[in-house]
């Protein structure tokens, strides 16, 4: 299933339709690029909006290319902080179930 995800870059906004499953991985993205291109404006080499996202767009492929994307393996967003809560809540609800369980059938409790 597809939805629409809203990302800002260098305070613009962009709205792009993604698969659930890719929306962590779009909003990352937008993150890295959006850094890169403030980084690139802020040292005023290059002044057009053009060419500071090629710039940007080179800055971020040679990493990837050298394997030194270590930036992009690292930015946490606060939607990755939402899915960790999501997923610990789900854990202990299937865990509060399991003791419900054991406790009303006195069946031995295995957790995971």
């Amino acid at each position: 299933m597809s939805e629409k995800v809203t990302v800002a870059i260098m305070g613009e906004e962009f709205t792009i339709k993604c698969s659930s499953e890719e929306k962590t991985y779009l909003i990352k993205a937008a993150t890295l690029v959006d850094e890169t291109m403030t980084k690139i404006k802020s040292q005023g080499t290059a002044f057009s909006i053009n060419r500071i996202a090629v710039m940007a767009a080179l800055n971020i492929a040679r990493d990837a290319i050298n394997g030194s994307s270590d930036m992009a393996a690292n930015i946490r967003t606060e939607h990755d902080a939402e899915l960790d809560m999501i997923e610990i809540k789900k854990r202990l609800e299937g865990i509060n179930k399991q003791v419900k369980n054991s406790l009303n059938s006195e069946t031995e409790l295995k957790l995971q």
